[in-house]
């Protein structure tokens, strides 16, 4: 009677409990050992439960009210293998879902199989196997993302950067803190960052730990990603997130001066490896290029040519358009040039005269082709024939054909004309109406495009000073 009442004042107590938390409750029976000591299974048990906690997620019930359970019904928790019977005890417990497994050995290789099952159905709502060649010690950490998929949510990347180490070639792992505003806003700060950690990425000399990862450690430690500057506090989430490196910094501005700082320390020492510095005059836009380029200046690697072509004084500035542009252009393509000067009424006009004028020649060059098969034809009939009065058609036909071709070869040399003259037309117009900067003054001074009264034609003229 006493154990009856013990076991409702149990359940009493975690209704109320599970009343006031809308999270699933959960509890983890110790998993069986299969060729591994009792005591290691009800560690990594242990720290399946704790991690099964930092995800949050549902709320766990306590091991020693689990125990007490098990013990009034005789039962041990590694004995509780069955699906009816975690159900059962989950009932007492007035857990909502029961956590079960094995971890085994076989050879070399360790095996982990857990399920999730439904008190109330009886039912696993959710299963996972992990095989696993090492130490021993290296389940600790499958545990831990075991917990996470037990329960339905993504693994942190904190976890899977532990399992996997550096083994992507020479790769290390890193993590950026935003970098500390110093006259710019917060928001630009983290663009920056932003821009800075991606483009470390693209050394591909790093794997990255994701901001919401390297968030969710900073949340429980009770810090803010900007608010983490000493090398002391990096180094600690560092080591929580279980990277080698973690790079801090700042943007700082005086006057129109912008300075950047960056440092990447090794986190087991807390020693500073590398630090880097800029400083940028100019718009507080062409910082984006400057911290880019500092992604690969920290990493001691020459920046791609995409980058340097894009610093010129601290600003990203656009090709200069010149009339020679404009000239090649429409040299190639037929309107093309006055496209490249914004003069698309233009460009359409003369694209449009060429591609109609062309269009016609093909035609005339269609009708001549026809009347040449044509007459060629009469005449193999008109050399085989006998008959006088078919010899007379044949040549009255011939003539006519003959006629045709004539003309369709003449209209197509017309038009090859007219369109060799648009052509031309249209290199002058594009040169002549083509974008007026400095450079094209400059190439003015070299390429000219002049009336010759000699053969009283345009041509082009190329010059070169020589004071």
């Amino acid at each position: 009677m006493k154990h009856f009442l013990s076991i409702i004042a149990i359940t009493l107590t975690l209704s109320n409990v599970i009343a006031q938390d809308p999270k699933p409750s959960v509890a983890v029976l110790d998993f069986e050992a299969r060729g591994i000591p009792g005591y290691e299974a009800e560690t990594l048990t242990e720290r399946l439960r704790t991690e099964i906690a930092t995800t949050k997620a549902v709320q766990l019930v306590d091991r020693k009210l689990l125990q007490n359970i098990l013990e009034e019904q005789g039962l041990q928790q590694s004995g509780c293998t069955t699906d009816e019977c975690a159900a059962e005890v989950g009932q007492l417990l007035g857990a909502q879902y029961m956590i079960s497994g094995a971890v085994g050995k076989l050879g070399e290789t360790y095996s982990i199989d857990a399920k999730m099952v439904s008190v109330t159905t009886g039912a696993a709502v959710r299963t996972k196997s992990v095989s696993y060649q090492g130490e021993i010690s290296g389940l600790l950490n499958e545990m831990e993302i075991l917990a996470w998929e037990i329960v339905g949510l993504p693994v942190p990347q904190r976890l899977l950067i532990k399992r996997g180490g550096d083994i992507a070639l020479d790769k290390i792992t890193v993590a950026v803190l935003d970098f500390d505003p110093r006259g710019i806003s917060t928001l630009e700060a983290q663009s920056l960052t932003d821009r800075f950690a991606a483009e470390l990425n693209n050394t591909e000399q790093v794997i990255l730990v994701d901001r919401r990862s390297m968030n969710e450690v900073l949340d429980e430690q009770g810090f803010e990603a900007q608010g983490c500057t000493s090398e002391e506090c990096a180094a600690e989430v560092g080591a929580l997130l279980g990277v080698k490196y973690m790079v801090n910094g700042s943007v700082g501005r005086i006057g129109d001066t912008f300075t950047i700082d960056a440092k990447m320390f090794f986190v087991a020492t807390g020693v500073a490896e590398r630090t880097k510095s800029k400083t940028y005059a100019g718009p507080v836009d062409g910082l984006i290029t400057e911290i880019e380029l500092l992604a690969w200046d920290l990493m001691e690697l020459d920046p791609p040519r995409r980058l340097t072509k894009k610093q010129i004084g601290g600003i990203s500035q656009p090709k200069q358009r010149t009339r020679f542009g404009a000239l090649m252009r429409s040299t190639m393509v037929p309107g093309l040039g006055q496209f490249y000067s914004d003069k698309k009424l233009w460009g359409w006009i003369w694209l449009g005269s060429e591609t109609l004028i062309g269009a016609l020649a093909y035609m005339q060059f269609s009708e001549y082709q026809t009347a040449s098969n044509e007459y060629n034809s009469l005449l193999s009939q008109y050399s085989l024939s006998e008959n006088p009065s078919e010899i007379a058609d044949l040549r009255i036909q011939a003539k006519q054909q003959h006629v045709k071709m004539n003309s369709a070869n003449g209209m197509m040399t017309n038009m090859l004309y007219a369109l060799g003259t648009v052509w031309v037309s249209n290199m002058i117009h594009a040169y002549l109406t083509g974008p007026n900067s400095v450079a094209t003054n400059n190439d003015h001074q070299q390429i000219q495009l002049v009336y010759d009264p000699v053969t009283q034609q345009p041509k082009i003229e190329f010059s070169i000073q020589l004071d």
